[in-house]
This record gives C-alpha cells, structure tokens and sequence, in this order.
C-alpha cells in the first residue's frame, strides 16, 4: 500500500517545490501579462524609446554636455535594441520583451550559481524561482519594463557565475571582468558584483586580485571609447551629470524597501554568517554585504527607487538557496523535519505581504485596470496628436506616441536647472509664447512630486500661460490659453490649475 502511494503521488519533499513553482507563476501573471498593453510603467520608458530611436537615426547620444535632454546611461542598451527593432518594428515592445527575458534569465543564472556552489538541484530550483517571485512581488513594475537594469543584471550574475565556476583560473577571472564591464556599458553603477569578487579575491590570492583589477581597469579604458566613439564625444559629462543626494531618505527608503521581506532577509543574513568563514561559500555573503551597504547608499540619490536593491535581491535568493541545502544539517531534532518541508513555502508565502501592499492580489482586477488604462492612453494621445506643434510631456511615452520630437527631458533638465547648467528661462520663455501645443502632466498634482521633473518657475508659467483641456485619473493635459475663450473665474479648470501653484 505504501508502495502504491509512492507511485501515485509526489514524494512529500516535492510537494514543497510544487507549491513554490504554482506561487511563482502566480505571482508572474500580472508583470508578464501587462508588458503587451500600450500603458506606460515608469518614465524610463518614454527616454528609453526616444534615446533608441536616436541610435537608428545616426544621431549621437551625448552630443553636449548639458542640454535639455541628457542621457545619464551608457550607450550599449540603445544599441542592442536598435538593432532588434529591425526585425520587430516596435522599440517599446521590444525592449519590454528583452526585460521579461532578462528576468528569466537572471532566475536561472542564479539557480546555476547555487547549483555549483551546493552541488544539490533542489535548492538550485528553489532559488532560481525565489529570485522570479521576489521580482515580481515586491519589483513587479521592472518586470517587462523598458529599463535597461534587469539587462544588465544578466552581465554581472553571468560574471559572477563564471567565477565561481573556477575562481583560481586566470582566465575565468579576466571573463569574468569583461562580463562585469560589458553589462557596465548598459547600467553603470552595479558595482557591487566586481567589489564582491576583488574582496573575495583578496581572500584566496592577492595576485589574482591584481589580475582582475588590470584586466577590469583595460576593458573599462576600451569601453570609455568605444562609448565616446558610437555615443558621442560628451559621454563622460552626461554619464557623471550631478543629482540631488538625501542620506535620511537613504534609511527611509531601507525601511520600506526591506521592511517586507524581514522573514527572507533575516534567514539570509543567518545563512551570511554561517558560511562568512567558508572559502568556497563567503561570497554569497560578500555579495549580500556590499549590494545592502551600496543600495542603502545609492537609494539616497534623487530619481533613485527600489532598483538599487536588486542586487540585495539576487544576494538574497543565492543565500536562500544555500539555506535551503543547509536546513537538513543544521535543523534542531525537536523540530521533527517540518522546518526542511515548510521553510520554502513559508518564505515564498510570505511574499504575499508586498503582494498585498501593492494591490496585485487578484490578476484579473489588474489586468482589467490594464486594459482600462490602455484606452485612456490612447485618447491622450489622440488628444495630443491633434495639436500641432511641439509639446511637453511628464510621460514621455506620450508624447513619442503622439509623434512629438523629443525636446525635454523633465527629471534631468530638472537637475541641470538646479545645479546651475541649464537656464530655466529658456523653457519659460517658450511657455509664454505659446511655442508648445500642448503640455501633459501625470495625475498626481502634488507639488512634491512635479517638483521632481518641473521647477516652480515653469510650474507657473504653466499655470498663467495653459489650460486644462484634460483629466482624468492619469493626466492633465493643458493647451494654450490662446486656443481658447476666456473662462470665467472660479471654474472648475481654474481652480484645478490654482492646485499645482
């Protein structure tokens, strides 16, 4: 009779890997399922489409050194995907397409990397399907975004994971750093994976830090010119163009960020420690380490978000996975075994709490408010088509949409103005002529938040110049006042622009 159950169900140990594989395509539904609709997700996703089509249109991508729509971000993203759209015809599907692969193959670039350093399948699996869940629970947003980080995550966990492969081998190690410069030149502030490996490499043999450091060093001098040669000759300025920086906003954003995942986070600090004395394991405690301390400091940037944890996340699930293996040697006897047949579930399950905090409980509700918000987008732009002229988007998507040249890049210029590059009088100017058939704000009229991507200067000259044409729970359009009749005083369109003040 036991026999007979054995063939008939799924060992016991399995049913925990099952449930973890049901919860991470769960979880997977809405980011993957969404990234077909013609919404905007983040406003990378506008600068991203216009910096691509620049690329195909053989125009430089730092042509100056401050201007009214500089690219902070190396050039090799760009490229990669202008050279797709030849065959697809759509840069914003084909980078949202190139992000859900990516995802993918971050999950199992880590479920390798712990399946060569445990030698075990089990805990692999486990791991690569944390590292999806976890993604698509608390960073949901970048998954099919059209952001060029998940990208180059790839790179750096395929460096990472040809080091560990054989980390005395002069060979792997210089692979290893041309992987790690080569997804530099799609996001360039991922340090924490060659810090990790120098540090680690500093443990095991101070001749071969010095060989990771010089063949690093060599490939990041050819990347600078390769960049300066395909991108244009102000890729340095642009690249290092200054931003804002809180430190308080720094620990703020820990706690929110982190602050969910305290179950996860705890056992993979547990774990650090158990193996921080293990030469062939320390450096998934390395990896945690460094991606916490410089996420924590890069989270103090303005414009900065969750992305600066992702690496934590990847140092988590590797960490997790090592646990995982660990479980049958360290678990107490009173326990009786449940911790190694409930530890999985449990942690996944716990993933439901940011779930639930960002409302993607239910795929179907947010699917439908996909759909809804992809019609609203379409009469935006319709709206915005409509009016000849240049125009001023908030959500750059839009405004591509729309068929509207690429003039004003708000977050960037926003800090130019403030650091004393770029005169705001300029755009001002132009507002109170009238030059711009349109300017489209995001919904949210918190001055806070337009503060972001808008001085106050052109906040006002907005609000004496424009009128609201539209709104709805997404956007405020405005046209020019000069477009319409005067509107009598205390209407409903005036007092919605008196809010902006």
């Amino acid at each position: 009779m036991n026999e007979l159950r054995q063939k008939k169900f799924l060992p016991r140990e399995s049913w925990g890997v099952l449930f973890c594989l049901l919860f991470t395509l769960y979880t997977a539904v809405i980011p993957f399922v969404r990234s077909f609709f013609l919404v905007e997700l983040s406003y990378n996703e506008g600068w991203n489409v216009y910096n691509v089509e620049r690329v195909v249109n053989h125009q430089w991508l730092y042509p100056e050194a401050h201007g009214w729509t500089t690219n902070n971000y190396p050039a090799l993203s760009f490229f990669v995907l202008a050279t797709l759209h030849r065959w697809t015809h759509d840069y914003l599907f084909t980078a949202r397409m190139l992000s859900l692969l990516s995802v993918l193959g971050c999950s199992v670039l880590t479920a390798l990397i712990v399946r060569r350093l445990t030698g075990a399948g089990r805990p692999a699996l486990l791991a690569g399907l944390y590292c999806m869940a976890l993604f698509c629970t608390k960073a949901n947003i970048y998954v099919g975004m059209d952001d060029p980080q998940m990208f180059a995550q790839v790179f750096f966990l395929a460096g990472l994971f040809v080091y560990v492969c054989n980390r005395r081998s002069y060979t792997a190690i210089g692979f290893a750093s041309l992987l790690f410069v080569t997804g530099g030149c799609v996001k360039h502030n991922l340090i924490d994976f060659p810090l990790t490996v120098l540090i680690d490499l500093c443990f095991l043999s101070r001749i071969r830090a010095l060989w990771f450091a010089l063949c690093g060093l060599l490939f990041v001098g050819v990347a600078i010119l390769l960049n300066i040669h395909f991108g244009g000759p102000y890729f340095l300025s642009q690249l290092l163009a200054p931003r804002l920086y809180d430190l308080s906003r720094s620990f703020g954003m820990l706690v929110d960020v982190l602050g969910p995942e305290l179950l996860p986070i705890a056992a993979a600090v547990y774990m650090a420690i158990k193996v921080r004395n293990n030469p062939e394991l320390r450096i998934a405690a390395i990896l945690l380490t460094t991606s916490l301390g410089l996420g924590t400091y890069f989270i103090g940037g303005h414009g900065v978000w969750i992305n600066a944890y992702f690496s934590c996340f990847m140092a988590t699930s590797i960490l997790l996975g090592l646990f995982f293996d660990a479980i049958p040697a360290i678990e107490p006897r009173w326990t009786r075994g449940y911790l190694e047949k409930w530890a999985a579930p449990v942690l996944f399950f716990w993933l439901m709490i940011p779930l639930i905090m960002l409302g993607n409980v239910n795929p179907v509700v947010g699917l439908e408010e996909s759909a809804s918000a992809q019609a609203r987008f379409q009469q935006q732009v319709a709206l915005m088509r409509s009016q000849p002229g240049p125009e001023i988007c908030e959500s750059l998507l839009r405004c591509y949409f729309a068929g509207k040249p690429f003039l004003y890049d708000g977050f960037n210029t926003t800090r130019m103005i403030e650091f004393g590059k770029l005169k705001e009088d300029v755009i001002i100017n132009r507002i109170r002529d009238g030059q711009y058939g349109a300017i489209q704000l995001d919904g949210d009229m918190k001055r806070e938040m337009k503060l972001e991507r808008f001085t106050p200067g052109i906040l006002a000259a907005i609000q004496q110049n424009y009128f609201v044409r539209m709104q709805d729970q997404d956007v405020v359009i405005f046209f020019p006042i000069s477009n319409r009749l005067p509107v009598p005083s205390g209407s409903a369109e005036q007092n919605l622009v008196g809010r902006i003040k």
